[in-house]
């Protein structure tokens, strides 16, 4: 009786992890924060190309601790993402300047705004429950990001539990995550 009683038991276990997993990726998990500082890897489509996100490890620079994210575009091309948070804010280390720029501010709500560290840039919360269709989840309450650059402005869009999921342009999607190239 014991026996049958661990099985059950480890099968409702593997069932509930194995739902954690897709849950994470379409819905997100409510509890935690837009903007996921994560230690894994994520693959990005890009309009017609692609790169995957790997965590790299950390870097120490003037005595803050930042986590390093290799970019490697389908070209071979390579960009470094150094990010750290810091009592709810997430920064991003700026190499142009050696300044920092506000990835994602506190508790974030619609209206708030900020400039880059080089002062090019302006990023603007939009919404904290936008909807978006991709290829391959539909999402709802989401964060939508405005990134405003000289030429051109990007909607960025982060899920509770996940982070990036997508961004549009002219509200036409130019990127998202997928769970794996095909």
């Amino acid at each position: 009786m014991s026996k049958y009683i661990l099985f059950i038991s480890i099968l409702f276990c593997l069932k509930g992890f194995a739902q954690k997993e897709g849950q994470i990726f379409c819905e997100g998990d409510k509890d935690e924060p837009f903007f996921m500082l994560w230690q894994g890897k994520k693959v990005i489509l890009w309009q017609n190309t692609h790169y995957i996100e790997n965590f790299k490890g950390f870097k120490k620079i003037k005595d803050k601790t930042y986590l390093e994210y290799e970019q490697i575009w389908e070209n071979g091309s390579t960009n470094t993402l150094l990010l750290r948070e810091s009592k709810g804010i997430v920064y991003q280390y700026e190499t142009c300047c050696e300044e920092e720029t506000i990835r994602m501010p506190k508790n974030p709500k619609p209206g708030m705004t900020w400039k880059t560290a080089d002062g090019l840039a302006s990023y603007e919360i939009v919404s904290v429950d936008k909807e978006l269709k991709t290829n391959v989840c539909n999402y709802k309450g989401l964060l939508e990001l405005k990134l405003i650059l000289p030429d051109v402005t990007f909607h960025f869009y982060y899920l509770k539990g996940y982070g990036y999921v997508g961004a549009t342009v002219f509200n036409e999607l130019i990127s998202e995550v997928v769970p794996r190239l095909k």
